[in-house]
């Protein structure tokens, strides 16, 4: 039985690891203000208040901003993936829908 526990850890944090990897590609590729937009908030966990002060623009602004840069990743993986999401909409699984992938390679 850990075995299996084991198998499956090990499974997912190479899943991770693929998927994660993808998206850092895909952030690098955004236009300058959605890549700094998501990097600060998501990976810096600052507010999107934060974020509009910090780059002088209104709080609309700031949170359309975050919002643009979240539609276009997911247009970007949708572009590359098939995706399997679960109840609540989050990834579970994926698949390349070929090597013609720019980001995901």
């Amino acid at each position: 039985m850990s075995e299996e526990l084991a198998d499956e850890s090990e499974e997912d944090r190479s899943f991770n690891s693929e998927i994660s990897t993808c998206l850092r590609t895909m952030i690098d590729q955004l236009p300058e203000k959605y890549k700094q937009a998501i990097i600060i908030t998501e990976f810096q966990n600052v507010t999107q208040k934060e974020l509009s002060q910090k780059m002088g623009i209104s709080l609309s602004g700031a949170k359309s901003r975050v919002q643009r840069a979240k539609e276009k990743l997911k247009e970007m993986l949708l572009d590359c993936c098939y995706l399997e999401l679960d109840w609540r909409g989050n990834v579970v699984d994926y698949k390349h829908k070929g090597k013609d992938c720019k980001y995901c390679q």
